[in-house]
């Protein structure tokens, strides 16, 4: 499997956003259990740098009121702060899902025409 190193948006802020918000809204998560999410989809996070910015991208989208997040102290160990996606999360997973599928498609038709330049040229 191909992996994205992920520093900053690179890995396409949209993208990494809505990745996040769909782990999210499969199990409410901490930071490190996305991450490692993240890791097993082929976005791998790199030293403590590239999950800072996993941190800054969870703390926007507590700031945007599209998760929110509450202490766990119950469990043994750190306290951890656990993500949960809230109504408006959701609302903008769906529009983001919508603009993937938008981009989806625009790939795929530059691929077949990729596809049947280069196969034209191969003949």
């Amino acid at each position: 499997m191909s992996h994205c190193r992920c520093r900053g948006m690179g890995c396409g802020g949209h993208f990494l956003e809505a990745l996040v918000l769909l782990l999210i809204a499969e199990e409410p998560a901490y930071g490190y259990e996305i991450a490692k999410k993240l890791s097993e989809l082929g976005l791998e996070f790199e030293g403590m740098g590239s999950m800072g910015n996993l941190y800054r991208l969870l703390a926007r989208l507590e700031a945007e009121g599209l998760v929110k997040s509450e202490w766990d102290v119950l469990n043994r160990g750190p306290a951890r702060r656990t993500y949960r996606i809230t109504e408006s999360g959701k609302q903008q997973l769906s529009f983001l899902a919508e603009r993937l599928r938008f981009q989806r498609d625009l790939l795929e038709k530059f691929f077949k025409r990729y596809e049947q330049l280069f196969d034209q040229r191969r003949q």
